[in-house]
């Protein structure tokens, strides 16, 4: 093995739960549910595909979402929160069927033109918040 290079780690990639962002109180107000779901997505995310991010029943349902309905609940949970943003809508477009993609918000998008993600620093939306009352009724004016 050369010298200096890291060797890779054996368990796999991690994620990072950063103390500022678990002890903000928008993260407080959020469910387990919504947690979940944070994980599992940023199970997906890599080096360089902050932006690039779906969130499919098809593709979540090995973390444990069985159901559109509190999928849609979560993602709009989040997106309120300002832990997440949408960067596509989906749908069908140009006679074909595409996913919504999303970003984190703590984390800088790097311009991606083939899907028409545009580069943009990390805007921490979720920092906003002061009381976890002013974060329950964002969520409740959104569902």
């Amino acid at each position: 093995m050369r010298r200096g290079k890291v060797p890779p780690d054996p368990r796999g990639g991690h994620i990072r739960l950063h103390w500022e962002l678990v002890d903000s109180v928008a993260w407080r107000a959020l469910s387990w549910a919504d947690r979940g779901l944070w994980i599992a997505m940023r199970r997906k995310l890599l080096n360089s595909n902050n932006g690039n991010i779906e969130a499919t029943l098809a593709t979540l349902r090995h973390a444990g979402f069985t159901s559109s309905a509190t999928l849609a609940k979560c993602l709009r949970s989040l997106m309120c929160a300002g832990f997440i943003d949408k960067t596509r809508q989906g749908g069908v477009a140009y006679g074909q069927k595409v996913c919504s993609l999303y970003r984190f918000t703590d984390e800088a998008v790097f311009d991606m033109p083939k899907i028409d993600v545009k580069a943009q620093p990390a805007t921490h939306d979720w920092r906003r918040f002061k009381t976890i009352a002013e974060v329950r009724g964002q969520l409740r004016a959104a569902h």
